[in-house]
């Protein structure tokens, strides 16, 4: 069974981001530091799980890049969905667009995966929805290239001319004899020449 990460807080997870942004960023996140930056509930501690689930720390605590980037005001929403949906990959499987299904699909999606009671699994789902209301989705969509957008761009390489194998060089060389009255040097040199340079079609 998947294990999907929830919060007996939920109306506190938007706060749990935004102290993302206003404080430094840490060396390691635990207890310990939410409790530094007010956050000293027991309950406030599952929110290290959700940030473990979606990525912005690592399984020791160690804040991850994207924890890094959410701190930048201007990306963070789609900065938060793209760690959504790499957290929650198994359900954006099933439902590319998951953050617009209403909370009966997503109830029967958790609830079949985690196999957990109904008042966990609503959490699950409340949990999910409260991150997504924080998220760009569309944002993150308008990036990527569309697909047919890729096929366009394919066609246009494949109109790029290519340099025919049957091109023309004009080589001028110069060379500097040696001053010899062996004729034989000159045999050489030129064979040389000739075998190395004029012969290469």
């Amino acid at each position: 069974m998947s294990e999907f990460p929830y919060t007996p807080l939920t109306g506190k997870i938007e706060k749990y981001f935004d102290k993302i942004q206003e404080v430094a960023v840490p060396d390691k996140v635990n207890s310990n530091w939410l409790k530094s930056v007010g956050f000293k509930s027991g309950n406030d501690t599952y929110v290290l799980r959700i940030w473990k689930f979606i990525e912005f720390i690592d399984s020791s605590g160690v804040p991850t890049d994207f924890w890094r980037e959410y701190k930048n005001p201007k990306e963070a929403k789609k900065v938060l969905a793209k760690a959504i949906m790499q957290g929650y990959k198994e359900l954006f499987a099933t439902y590319p667009d998951a953050y617009k299904k209403d909370r009966e699909t997503l109830y029967a999606f958790f609830s079949s995966k985690s196999g957990k009671a109904k008042e966990t699994v609503d959490r699950m789902v409340t949990t999910f929805i409260n991150l997504c209301k924080l998220a760009d989705f569309e944002g993150v969509a308008s990036e990527a290239p569309s697909k047919e957008a890729k096929i366009e761009e394919k066609k246009e390489l494949e109109k790029v001319p290519t340099i025919s194998s049957g091109i023309t060089l004009n080589v001028n060389i110069q060379l500097t004899l040696p001053a010899t009255d062996d004729a034989s040097v000159y045999d050489k040199i030129f064979k040389a020449l000739k075998e190395h340079v004029l012969s290469r079609s």
